[in-house]
């Protein structure tokens, strides 16, 4: 799936909260050489990847869609429209579902599988 942002892969995930709590996660791998504001943004970060995550159902979660970017040194995660990051709670599941995302697209990025991953504070 190729489109104007350059999506390369999508993965959705229905998720529950530990209050029970259900929901979905959206994850897109964008291309990173596109020729779009976001790649520009995630080459002068010297990204290893970027993409998108969105949110369903969830609360304390941004109601816009967020830019992630990928770096040898963390993640970074930016919201649109002045929301807020997602709660720490929330920041953990996306954590969880970040590793298996990029295990499930290692083959077009191999190497985001193998770094270390950690949230960058105050992204």
């Amino acid at each position: 799936m190729v489109d104007e942002l350059g999506r390369l892969a999508t993965r959705e995930y229905d998720v529950t909260l530990p209050d029970g709590t259900q929901g979905r996660l959206a994850f897109a791998l964008c291309d990173l050489l596109g020729d779009n504001a976001l790649a520009q943004h995630a080459r002068r970060r010297q990204a290893a990847a970027f993409g998108l995550l969105s949110f369903a159902g969830l609360p304390d979660a941004p109601a816009s869609t967020l830019l992630w970017v990928r770096t040898r040194e963390g993640m970074e995660m930016t919201t649109a429209n002045a929301d807020d990051q997602p709660s720490g709670e929330l920041q953990r599941l996306v954590a969880r579902y970040f590793i298996v995302f990029f295990d499930e697209i290692k083959d077009l990025v191999p190497e985001l599988a193998s770094l270390p991953f950690h949230l960058k504070d105050g992204s």
